[in-house]
């Protein structure tokens, strides 16, 4: 028979609070006695959220109030649950453990099983031994004030204290780096300091027969036009013998001819590890959407002893081969210029990410013409669904480790913690490396790798070991790379992105307010206008939202509305600036272009796109329009034109996909503040694939009047391919003051090299 699967989320789940005075370090079952009150509890989920339910903590989206649940971290926290789990006669019982937040000790019917340090990595415990008719299951989990705090020497707990104080990115807990535990619940720039508790990933309990198949790693190679595919196959049994391996491959998202492959293997007691290949005759690769179909194989691998199924496992699996090569992706043979976004975790208490979540964000990034998500590394290793549908809806990934932002300092390289980075890493790694979406893993965000170089030898050991079929990246940025902060942090105008070389732009934007609807959700009313302290406590940078407002506020009476307004046009010329840039620049080896960001974790003054309640702000539409492609681009000089003067154009056609079109249309036009067509542009033309060039320019005199618009389009035998837009008035040329020249120089002191 084949294995069965108890899902064990949901609301058959208790919380309590520890006894005063509990022990964190000596968890005893006895507490669970002492324990006087017992709330309802949901998992995945999180302690606070729990506590909302109840009553005990007010919404912590609203005002300043996710400052009243400090508290919650002073106090250790127990789960508990019944467990009804009937094993018929030779079945083994395995209770798994998705992701525990972040320290904790699982108990069965009061056996201690193990404690447990680690976010990101599964648990895995046999029980069938200690299974009664009636059984419970109970996690007790440590508090975070209790987080370790051992394995940085007191030069680097120091500078760890320094920094926090004099960077941009101040937070109460200046030791964060001594966990791997999501980054962002310190408090980020766009996230208030929570520091999580509970079980934010799945739990259920596995019942198999004496084999139990625990893994299954796929490599891909290309022989002869056919794809080999190296079934690596862990397997735990509890018997020695001899059994059949049988693997078949069929297409999951198309129909198709099955292959088979069987091979006799010896299995010993303990942990097994068997190899088995399968050849594909004409495979269905996969692609991200705008380059073909994201197609999917279900692989099933099976153990057979006689004419007896053991155990059975199913893995969803894409083919296709990767090279990156000076910052230039390449799938299946074919360079992919990336266009997209930094995705962050939909929600500051990550066990209430749900599917629904993930599938309303990842559709808004597929509306927008995105093919790529860096999963950013203040975040998370998101829950399987995020990569499900990635796999599914052709958005590639980019995956960074749980390390953000060490400027001043560096993270440990004790023993201790290193051992914790292998261990936590090649859980990761080893969850996801299956994904056909996953392209690229990365170190993390913004640390330098040559200070950090024990942890990033330990990063790649860990991949090359686990996973060599994919690039690594020490961290990003990194050579080529770029996080341009020169507009927002540093105070430049948007001209200033045009000189910016990368071969690859992987953050960059500026921070809009949402519309005002949403301020309204979670900035009390006495603080809406003029800005209150709720807007910092949501992330807002009241003086460079000033900064970037001021060239688009139409009078000197800044409303709330108006203030809205100049602000999200700042952040759209912004955005048009620097995309189009380095979509332009694809000609000189520009990769790929990621926004910073697509969403927020919780109700913010952010530099989303889209905010926390799932409304655009009128950046998405930009991005969306400059993502086509097929893209249309006017490159001109930026700077306040008056009637009379002269402006050059140069007209760009961008297409990143790989077919010729032919005898298109290119049709550019000048209008005047009444709408008309006072000069027009039209050419043939021929546009090559996988392409970026510069047609040729044209020279306009400005006729009289204001609110000049320029526009760009591309046809195709009556067809619209693409069309771009732009506002002669919408210029921002103001130069940094001295002192924000000042702040910047400082601040650059803290970026990694």
């Amino acid at each position: 028979m084949t294995r069965r699967e108890v899902d064990l989320n949901g609301t058959s789940w208790w919380l309590g609070q520890a006894p005063e005075g509990a022990d964190p370090a000596r968890p005893r079952w006895e507490e669970l006695d002492q324990i006087g009150e017992w709330l309802p509890a949901t998992v995945p989920g999180n302690v606070r959220a729990d506590l909302i339910r109840a009553g005990r903590l007010p919404d912590l989206l609203y005002g300043r109030q996710a400052d009243a649940s400090q508290w919650v971290d002073e106090h250790c926290w127990w789960f508990r649950r019944p467990l009804s789990l009937l094993a018929k006669p030779g079945e083994r019982v395995h209770l798994c453990l998705r992701g525990v937040d972040y320290i904790g000790d699982v108990y069965v019917n009061g056996h201690h099983l193990a404690r447990h340090e680690g976010m990101f990595s599964p648990q895995c415990y046999e029980i069938g031994h200690l299974l009664q008719p009636e059984n419970e299951l109970a996690l007790r989990i440590v508090g975070s004030h209790w987080l370790p705090n051992d394995r940085s020497s007191l030069w680097l707990k120091f500078l760890n204290i320094l920094e926090s104080r004099v960077s941009s990115l101040s937070s109460r807990f200046p030791q964060r780096r001594e966990t791997l535990k999501c980054q962002m619940s310190f408090g980020w720039d766009f996230a208030p300091p929570l520091r999580t508790m509970g079980i934010w990933d799945d739990v259920y309990a596995t019942l198999s027969q004496g084999i139990l198949i625990q893994d299954a790693a796929v490599q891909q190679a290309s022989v002869d036009g056919k794809a080999r595919l190296l079934v690596d196959v862990t397997i735990d049994s509890n018997y020695e013998g001899t059994a059949q391996l049988r693997c078949t491959l069929t297409g999951e998202t198309f129909e198709g001819t099955a292959v088979t492959a069987c091979r006799l293997v010896e299995v010993a007691a303990g942990p097994n590890r068997h190899t088995i290949e399968l050849d594909v005759d004409q495979p269905r690769l996969w692609w991200p959407w705008d380059h073909g179909r994201p197609d999917l194989y279900r692989l099933a691998i099976e153990v057979w002893q006689g004419g007896r199924l053991l155990d059975s496992f199913t893995r969803t699996v894409g083919l296709r081969q990767i090279e990156f090569e000076d910052w230039a992706l390449y799938l299946n043979g074919h360079r992919v210029y990336a266009r997209g976004a930094n995705w962050v975790p939909s929600h500051i208490l990550p066990g209430l990410a749900r599917e629904a979540d993930y599938l309303s964000l990842l559709s808004l990034a597929r509306q927008a013409n995105m093919n790529m998500l860096r999963v950013w590394g203040g975040g998370l290793r998101e829950k399987r669904s995020f990569y499900n549908l990635c796999d599914r809806m052709g958005i590639l990934v980019w995956q960074e480790f749980p390390l953000a932002c060490a400027f001043l300092t560096r993270y440990p390289n004790s023993a201790s913690y290193l051992h914790l980075v292998e261990a936590e890493i090649q859980s990761i790694v080893r969850d996801l490396r299956q994904h056909a979406s996953l392209v690229i893993w990365c170190g993390g965000n913004e640390f330098s790798p040559t200070r950090n170089a024990p942890l990033v030898e330990t990063l790649s050991r860990v991949v090359a070991r686990e996973d060599p079929s994919r690039p690594f990246l020490p961290a990003s940025p990194g050579d080529g790379d770029n996080h341009n902060w020169k507009v927002w942090h540093h105070y430049q105008a948007p001209a200033a992105y045009r000189d910016d070389e990368a071969q690859f732009a992987s953050e960059f934007g500026l921070q809009a307010p949402p519309e005002e609807a949403s301020l309204r959700n979670f900035i009390p009313a006495e603080e809406l206008w003029p800005i209150g302290p709720s807007w910092a406590f949501h992330g807002a940078d009241p003086g460079k939202l000033r900064r970037y407002a001021r060239p688009f506020l139409q009078d000197r009476e800044q409303e709330l509305a108006s203030f809205i307004c100049a602000s999200q046009r700042a952040q759209v010329l912004g955005l048009q600036v620097a995309i189009e840039h380095y979509r332009r620049r694809k000609a000189r080896g520009c990769g790929g272009v990621l926004v910073w960001q697509l969403n927020e974790p919780w109700p913010a003054i952010s530099w989303a796109l889209v905010d926390f309640y799932r409304r655009t702000k009128p950046a998405y539409d930009m991005v969306r329009r400059l993502f086509q492609p097929l893209l249309i681009s006017l490159d001109f000089p930026l700077r306040p034109y008056c009637t009379g003067a002269q402006i050059p154009v140069d007209i760009w056609i961008v297409n990143d996909r790989h077919h010729t079109l032919t005898r298109c249309e290119v049709d550019v036009v000048l209008w005047d503040g009444l709408g008309k067509a006072v000069n027009r542009f039209t050419q043939e033309v021929d546009i090559t694939p996988d392409s970026a060039r510069r047609l040729g320019q044209v020279k306009w005199i400005l006729p009289s009047g204001p609110d000049w618009r320029l526009s760009g389009q591309l046809s195709c035998r009556g067809q619209c391919l693409a069309r771009n837009e732009y506002e002669l008035s919408m210029v921002d040329t103001i130069r940094p003051t001295l002192r924000q020249q000042l702040r910047s120089a400082i601040s650059s002191l803290f970026l990694p090299s």
